[in-house]
């Protein structure tokens, strides 16, 4: 495993969610890791679980799984589980399909008794500029991971990696929400799924073609979209990721 390589990275940025809801009905979906550092020390960090709200709400106790380490390397079909219940469902972003769960009290824990996790998180950095937004074509090709229907490489403790294209601009806000959508195989299961624009080698820009990589984190999955209720389009709604971090923001000025 060439853990340098930057997807195999991406897979370590997601976590699979299982729980149980009040009415006894199961759920699952993706959930990713997002930092916020310390201007003054980026040594310090604050990692939190990103998800849409829509797959915790009425989540009375569930599990995210983690890849255990050694080395700083993954340890393959090595995981471990962190519980949950419904104490989580705290921090709303706004009006948005998105909850934000602290991790560092679970991550001190595993720490202090000896257990290390391997993980790789999404930051601040990687959201695009308004201009580097503008910049982009209206067709692009994008990259989600995650649990489709749940599943993933339970050997290997790997999520799935998918791709597709922008079906609408991400420079527009489809019908006046801070949203875009995305032709590709987006089922439940992706909801939470980090969605991302990797390039690698070159792409193509305003002036003709940059040599080079690229990797812009653009926006998470919320949902698919079925024709009539009972047919997938293979069209998926992906909520602007600098609407989520103006939201994450605004809870988290207190700390940052």
């Amino acid at each position: 495993m060439n853990i340098n390589d930057l997807s195999t990275q991406l897979l370590y940025t997601t976590v699979p969610i299982f729980g149980i809801k009040s009415d006894g009905s199961q759920v699952s979906g993706t959930g990713f890791i997002f930092s916020i550092f310390d201007k003054d020390d980026t040594s310090k960090s604050i990692p939190l679980l990103i998800t849409n709200y829509h797959v915790m709400e009425d989540v009375i106790n569930g599990f995210i799984e983690f890849s255990l380490a050694e080395n700083n390397m993954p340890i393959k079909g090595k995981s471990i589980r962190i519980n949950f219940d419904g104490d989580v469902l705290k921090n709303k972003l706004g009006s948005l399909d998105l909850i934000a769960i602290p991790l560092a009290d679970a991550l001190n824990n595993l720490n202090k008794n000896n257990i290390n996790v391997f993980y790789r998180t999404i930051s601040k950095e990687m959201i695009p500029t308004t201009s580097q937004v503008e910049e982009l074509s209206a067709l692009e090709q994008i990259t989600f991971i995650g649990y489709p229907s749940g599943l993933y490489d339970n050997y290997n403790k790997t999520s799935l990696i998918r791709q597709g294209i922008t079906a609408t601009p991400i420079w527009n806000d489809f019908k006046g929400e801070p949203i875009f959508l995305i032709d590709a195989g987006v089922f439940p299961g992706s909801s939470g799924s980090p969605v991302f624009i990797y390039n690698q080698g070159s792409y193509p820009t305003k002036d003709g073609i940059s040599i080079g990589s690229r990797l812009l984190f653009v926006g998470i999955i919320s949902e698919t979209i079925l024709r009539q209720g009972t047919t997938y389009l293979d069209l998926g709604r992906v909520i602007n990721s600098r609407a989520m971090y103006n939201e994450l923001e605004n809870i988290m000025r207190p700390y940052i």
